[in-house]
């Protein structure tokens, strides 16, 4: 998959997980997952990028409740270009919102307890974008 793909067609938000291993990363998972009609609304593609080369489905989506794809980053090369150092990232999720032109045009910390990174945030930033309003 490549954002070009998405170019003049869909906004993507992009959810980094690491491993899938961390409760955060797990919490705004089920949260957007729950939010996923009101992202399809807003032809939003979303994916979870998901670290690691032993990755399996059910390592990250026990139970069959999620309503998005995952992408594999196999040696965390995109992790490293989007996100932040490996030494940074045991501090996931991070999401990163890009419009249909690919831009990067937010990026949220939804591990840190004082940010504001939910569903719900993110569904407004979406539709901010979706207004051509800038950053």
């Amino acid at each position: 998959m490549r954002i070009s793909d998405y170019r003049g067609k869909r906004n993507l938000v992009l959810i980094f997980c690491g491993t899938g291993s961390s409760g955060p990363v797990r919490s705004l998972l089920r949260d957007v997952s729950e939010s996923y009609r009101e992202f399809a609304a807003e032809e939003v593609k979303l994916f979870a990028v998901v670290q690691g080369a032993d990755y399996e489905d059910e390592d990250l989506d026990r139970g069959g409740t999620l309503a998005f794809p995952f992408l594999l980053d196999r040696l965390g090369h995109v992790h490293d270009l989007f996100v932040a150092p490996a030494s940074a990232q045991d501090f996931l999720p991070w999401v990163c919102i890009v419009d249909r032109y690919g831009e990067i045009r937010h990026v949220c910390h939804a591990g840190d307890p004082e940010a504001s990174c939910g569903a719900r945030e993110i569904l407004d930033w979406v539709r901010y974008i979706n207004l051509g309003c800038p950053e």
